[in-house]
């Protein structure tokens, strides 16, 4: 059974390992902001101009309309909503409210339960 101070001894000496071998081997990496950026304003272009086509390709299945009321998005906007959502890294109300700053270009307005809703949209 080990006692407390042989693991604080233990401790003590894997501080300075890692002090004194794994630092110097590891140092910490500078980020240039400027290019950071610059590689991902264009990921997001390669992004957005691959996914219409992508999200088109494989909602091009033929579906039936069930009971209940008409949905206000398409199957395509569905996944595209979803997908950019998990790419901006946003909840369901910030995406939702995303959604109402863009409304006047896209012509979307739904609440954050829309969103909360594809996830148990079968068709998406």
């Amino acid at each position: 059974m080990l006692t407390r101070e042989q693991v604080q001894l233990r401790l003590a000496d894997l501080e300075r390992l890692v002090q004194e071998e794994y630092k110097p081997q590891h140092p910490p990496k500078k980020r240039d902001w400027r290019t950071y950026e610059e590689q991902w304003a264009h990921r997001i272009r390669a992004v957005m101009r691959n996914l219409g086509p992508l999200v088109h390709e494989a909602c091009s299945v033929e579906r039936l309309e069930g009971p209940g009321p008409k949905s206000v998005l398409t199957l395509e906007q569905k996944v595209t909503l979803l997908l950019l959502k998990v790419l901006y890294e946003q909840s369901n109300r910030r995406m939702a409210g995303m959604l109402v700053t863009f409304s006047l270009l896209s012509g979307l307005d739904v609440s954050y339960k829309t969103v909360e809703r594809l996830y148990s949209d079968p068709a998406v």
